[in-house]
């Protein structure tokens, strides 16, 4: 896939389209990570949430309805965009809302761009804001960057853009307020004469090809969570990971309604009957403590690790009985910094008032 990116971006610029990607990361670069909005959203993390998109819908919805279009085995495929994501970046149990929204610039062309907001429970506020991370419309052959966390310089949240064969790092880490701030970015002018004359900086100094690989190679080694990867060879989703409408219906599920503390706000007519709580005819529990994991029913399966999940609801799909120990144990679908690891824990860590146990569909092991 990378190859055939390569050559379709050399055929682009053999028609003319000669501008660099070099603006969007002077963009943010420039402005050294300004935040555009300042507001605080108050009230749980969910209604806040749903207070932002409500916000950016129109921008949102603008970068949903494009699609990915590329060959795969002589077969023309067209993925749709999904510009929303609930993601844990922080690590602290609550997700993070990252959204790509569509504005004009005032040349009249497209910009896409990044936000991504974080709440502490009681308030929400925008900790990163990447102005043109994407130009809808030139580069939608797979959008042009990745974000993940690297290890590298003592652990930073990288935004990765590919300036044609050379790629352009930006580093940011949270600051005391929270928000995020740039720390460090690599930069490439590509040589398109092929004399090897390329120009490579690190935060605005000019360095070596030599020096910038090296860098390039600490940082992209040193990645240890992956939050959107626009080079994988097997599109599944175009842009994040979720589309507008099943984030707002995911986060209406979950909001605490007035008067209630333990029960989520349910479209379901089964919701909270005999202690039962259903969502679109799905079992939910609230969890009383983090998820101690295994991969199967008992100690005696392979450990799964422990997720910062107390006091969500997590979906919960099977159970079965240890005889080994004498306990219940719950397979669950438990959300990981995007994606949705399947695994068993102990029904203890339950709230059972909110779970029936009778209820859940038993597997024999």
């Amino acid at each position: 896939m990378k190859k055939f990116l390569a050559v379709l971006l050399a055929a682009l610029l053999l028609c003319g389209i000669t501008t660099a990607l070099a603006w969007e990361t002077d963009s943010y670069v420039m402005t050294y990570g300004a935040i555009n909005d300042q507001q605080l959203y108050y009230g749980t993390w969910q209604q806040a949430y749903l207070q932002i998109l409500n916000n950016h819908n129109s921008g949102i919805h603008a970068y949903q309805n494009r699609t990915l279009s590329y060959y795969n085995n002589n077969n023309y495929v067209q993925v749709p965009c999904k510009p929303v994501a609930l993601t844990d970046i922080t690590g602290d149990g609550i997700p993070e809302l990252l959204f790509l929204e569509i504005v004009s610039r005032q040349d009249g062309n497209l910009r896409g761009d990044l936000y991504i907001y974080s709440s502490d429970g009681n308030a929400a506020k925008c900790v990163l804001f990447v102005p043109a991370i994407t130009r809808p419309g030139y580069d939608d052959v797979g959008l042009g960057f990745n974000i993940y966390q690297s290890s590298a310089n003592g652990g930073r949240l990288v935004m990765e853009y590919f300036e044609y064969e050379w790629p352009w790092l930006v580093e940011t880490a949270p600051g005391t307020d929270g928000r995020y701030g740039l720390k460090g970015y690599l930069a490439a002018a590509y040589d398109n004469s092929g004399e090897g004359n390329g120009t490579y900086w690190w935060s605005g100094k000019t360095i070596s090809q030599e020096e910038y690989l090296s860098r390039l190679q600490a940082i992209q080694n040193g990645r240890t969570v992956t939050i959107s990867d626009y080079y994988a060879d097997d599109y599944s989703f175009y842009g994040l990971m979720l589309d507008y409408e099943t984030t707002v219906s995911m986060l209406n599920g979950f909001t605490q309604p007035t008067g209630q503390t333990n029960l989520p706000t349910v479209p379901d007519s089964q919701n909270n009957q005999g202690g039962q709580t259903t969502y679109n005819n799905e079992i939910w529990g609230l969890t009383i403590d983090k998820l101690a994991t295994r991969k199967g029913p008992g100690t005696q399966y392979d450990g799964g690790g422990t997720y910062s999940v107390k006091n969500q609801y997590i979906k919960i799909l099977a159970r079965a009985w240890d005889k080994r120990n004498g306990i219940w144990w719950v397979k669950c679908e438990i959300p990981y910094h995007g994606e949705i690891r399947v695994l068993w824990t102990g029904w203890k860590r339950f709230d059972h008032s909110t779970v029936n146990l009778e209820e859940i569909p038993e597997e024999t092991w």
